[in-house]
């Protein structure tokens, strides 16, 4: 009877470990997956409000902006050209300056902070505000012409191709890699 007991203890044992072991892993799995959706969403986000100011970018009604330089390709002319760009115009009440919040705006990709930040010159704090959630490893703008092909001309600039890259905070349990999602959208300039 004491046998018994015990291998049956034993078999519960074993059955009730391989539950827990289980239910930790699909725990660990859904948490990997939730993180990996949130950095997917911080990436859409990153875009859609990129693209929102670029699509103001040459908003001119008075022929204000210099030799029509609504977009400059490296404002702070950093080792990296593609990771920043300076955009104007002019677009809250136009008024034929650039001295409103919002004309003069930088967007830029902060590697040490691994945050995406925008930098007002109008502004009344016109230092560099984070803009994203800390988990972005990579920024880029592609300066296209009016056939799509890449561009180092200001001038020629009708498109603006914009690709971020975020980076999951957790390790995947299963691969032991963090998760990276890029994502890419494209802006037509309206001036071009």
């Amino acid at each position: 009877m004491l046998i018994d007991f015990t291998i049956a203890a034993l078999i519960m044992s074993i059955v009730l470990g391989g539950a827990i072991v289980l239910a930790t892993q699909l725990q660990q799995s859904y948490s990997t997956r939730l993180d990996d959706a949130g950095v997917q969403q911080e990436a859409r986000y990153a875009l859609d409000w990129i693209a929102r100011d670029l699509r103001s970018a040459g908003s001119d009604p008075y022929g204000i902006v210099a030799d029509d330089q609504e977009i400059w390709l490296d404002p702070n002319a950093g080792a990296m050209p593609d990771d920043s760009i300076r955009i104007q115009s002019d677009i809250h009440l136009p008024d034929g300056v650039l001295d409103d919040e919002g004309e003069n705006v930088t967007i830029a990709l902060d590697p040490l902070n691994r945050v995406i930040t925008r930098t007002d010159a109008n502004a009344d704090d016109p230092s560099a505000q984070p803009m994203t959630d800390a988990i972005f490893t990579a920024l880029r703008f592609t300066f296209l012409n009016a056939g799509r092909v890449a561009t180092t001309n200001p001038k020629l600039v009708a498109y603006v191709r914009i690709e971020v890259s975020a980076q999951s905070r957790a390790r995947d349990p299963n691969t032991g890699e963090f998760t990276t999602a890029t994502l890419a959208t494209e802006v037509r300039l309206r001036t071009r």
